[in-house]
């Protein structure tokens, strides 16, 4: 039975690498699909689209700058010495390529649930790290495993529905009211499909997924030369004493870190002292910048892997405003409204949680924006399970998790994850399709079992 499914799953991941595109290829096809979408089925005009395309064009220029610095910092902090020690100790625990696969998966939910920016970039590194230390590993399958467990502990403390309902002002107070987190992550309709996903369900499906250890081939040479690379990069080597110029001292002493570190620790203090652990994303951008000053100690040896970490983050600037305009199609024509009411309309007490789910996860689809879908769809799930008498908690868990799982199979938050690693959405698309299947099916019926 496992050889079985090893090679089905094997055999589906390899004609997934023949016709799935490259990530930006993918957002093009989609633009063109939603477009026409907003044409035959809401009814728009054919420059009305394009006006609704282009007036969400730029509306992810703050996150995208936002999700950049997520991805450059962290790479930076990766390469300072602290950090290389760090992860190689990490990186050094798994002793087989199965065992590698599992780890990362149960690491990269830890720290998504913690906050979603250190998972995604922490256990792209940390599957970058194991990879070194491994002569044989399924890379490509642990790349999947470590989007997957990213994907379930994103719907942790530092998720975008259940900070958002719990913080007083929001723009469905009037509706539902302020909902604590113990009724949406600290439940048990959260924890027990989270808990079950990863401790049993995963383990299993990667068990029967990988292949025998005789049967592994080293990794592709060229990947594994580019990780070396592209850490030998930042260690700079310090000029002679007899060749140093003026310029060679400022770009080498500790001083001037030191002096940005001082002012930077010392707002950092400053706002935790009377934020709390407000953890935002400029905050953890600002302490992760912080961070990877003072580590790298000199100003040489900290530019040279910012330089590195932009390198390898081209695709986010590049792909994120062509989110953003199908966002602008999707909500500006109304077809967010159109697919939810599909689902709403064959709906009931017993099965909105269901349909609550599967429509989100096909809208996130074309809208893979953390919070970003719950403003345009929210308000039309929450009318209708409201009307059925599905509590405020459930409503918001089964929206959130049919967002989270359905980006799984989303190239869109892969995009960081991809270019640390050196590979293509291709190359991991069919594994992330069976682990869409699978987790639906575990969350779907949890939710059934327990809602709230």
């Amino acid at each position: 039975m496992k050889k079985l499914i090893e090679k089905m799953s094997t055999a589906l991941n390899v004609r997934m690498e023949s016709y799935v595109p490259d990530s930006f290829i993918f957002a093009i096809i989609l633009t063109l699909f939603v477009y026409i979408m907003g044409i035959l089925i809401a009814g728009k005009g054919p420059f009305q689209m394009i006006n609704f395309w282009y007036g969400g064009f730029w509306n992810f220029l703050t996150f995208s700058m936002q999700m950049l610095l997520i991805l450059v910092t962290g790479f930076a902090i990766a390469t300072t010495p602290v950090g290389e020690r760090f992860l190689a100790f990490l990186g050094r625990i798994p002793k087989s390529s199965l065992s590698a696969v599992i780890f990362t998966t149960l690491v990269s939910g830890v720290l998504a649930y913690i906050h979603w920016g250190i998972g995604l970039i922490g256990s792209a590194l940390l599957a970058r790290e194991v990879a070194r230390n491994s002569k044989k590993i399924d890379f490509k399958l642990m790349v999947a495993a470590v989007y997957v467990g990213w994907n379930i502990g994103s719907m942790g403390i530092s998720g975008s529905e259940p900070l958002l309902v719990n913080t007083p002002g929001h723009f469905l107070e009037k509706q539902i009211g302020l909902i604590p987190m113990s009724q949406t992550v600290l439940s048990s309709m959260i924890l027990l499909p989270h808990l079950l996903s990863l401790l049993v369900v995963l383990p299993i499906f990667w068990w029967m997924l990988h292949p025998e250890e005789k049967d592994l081939t080293p990794m592709d040479p060229k990947i594994r030369e580019r990780f070396e690379t592209e850490s030998q990069l930042v260690k700079i080597a310090v000029p002679g004493s007899d060749k140093r110029t003026f310029a060679d001292m400022l770009e080498n002493t500790p001083l001037l870190n030191i002096a940005l570190a001082l002012m930077g620790f010392s707002y950092l203090i400053y706002w935790f002292a009377n934020k709390g652990f407000d953890l935002n994303l400029n905050i953890f951008n600002f302490l992760m910048l912080i961070l990877s000053i003072i580590l790298h100690w000199t100003p040489k040896r900290f530019y040279t892997a910012f330089a590195e970490g932009v390198r390898v983050s081209w695709g986010i600037p590049l792909q994120f405003p062509f989110y953003a305009g199908i966002q602008g199609m999707m909500a500006g024509s109304g077809l967010v409204a159109i697919i939810a009411g599909w689902f709403i309309a064959i709906s009931n007490p017993s099965t909105f949680h269901i349909f609550n789910y599967l429509s989100t996860a096909i809208v996130n689809f074309f809208i893979p924006s953390s919070g970003g879908i719950f403003i345009v769809q929210g308000p039309i799930m929450v009318k209708a399970g409201q009307a059925l008498g599905v509590s405020n908690g459930a409503i918001v868990n089964a929206f959130m998790a049919g967002e989270v799982i359905g980006n799984i199979v989303q190239p869109f938050w892969a995009i960081p994850l991809l270019s640390i690693a050196g590979l293509k959405m291709k190359d991991i698309m069919g594994y992330c399709l069976l682990s869409f299947a699978i987790l639906s099916i575990v969350y779907i019926v949890c939710f059934s079992l327990v809602r709230v």
